[in-house]
């Protein structure tokens, strides 16, 4: 799997978390392992803008997340209705996390980062992290990560920009359309 579709199923998986904390009840920190992967495992810097529509209990809601990394830093931006609705940041050690007052207090943001890592970051850091009896594995365009042998979590590329993560466990899926943010010009 290619980074930039990691990248994408990344910022799609904090964005579906934080959309499904509008839709559905709050979902469990503990429904997949805490990876809490260093930044600087993910490899190179990311600076996306990514336009995630959400699908779970019967509803769909669309979302943008800008998000940038780089050895040191994760930060993510969850831009909903046209404004700023929460502010995440990862050094590798601490989580930190500013969230607009009428931001859904459901919505975690440890699971955002989970999700991110598990959709972004190298598959060799994150079978690392797994306890006993979690695999993550891929196969072409697919990742799977897997408890006891059954499917948790499927991240997908269907399109040169677009990826889909399947939270079977939590019965939410991502639809990720993701662009590079450009450069100012000088």
């Amino acid at each position: 799997m290619q980074l930039t579709l990691a990248c994408r199923a990344l910022i799609a998986a904090g964005a579906v978390l934080a959309l499904a904390g509008c839709a559905t009840p709050r979902l469990p920190d503990d429904s997949v392992p805490p990876l809490r992967l260093a930044p600087a495992l993910l490899g190179q810097p990311l600076a996306l803008q990514q336009h995630i529509t959400l699908s779970a209990a019967g509803h769909e809601q669309q979302m943008d997340v800008l998000l940038e990394a780089d050895a040191a830093h994760v930060q993510l931006a969850i831009v909903a209705m046209g404004q700023v609705a929460a502010r995440i940041g990862w050094d590798g050690k601490a989580l930190t996390e500013w969230r607009a007052s009428w931001w859904p207090a459901s919505v975690s943001s440890a699971r955002i980062l989970n999700d991110m890592q598990l959709s972004l970051w190298p598959l060799a850091s994150i079978q690392a992290a797994l306890p006993a009896g979690w695999q993550a594995t891929e196969v072409g365009d697919t990742r799977t990560l897997s408890e006891g042998g059954v499917a948790v979590t499927v991240v997908r590329r269907v399109g040169a920009d677009v990826i889909e993560l399947d939270q079977r466990r939590d019965h939410y899926r991502l639809t990720i359309v993701s662009l590079p943010i450009a450069s100012p010009a000088p």
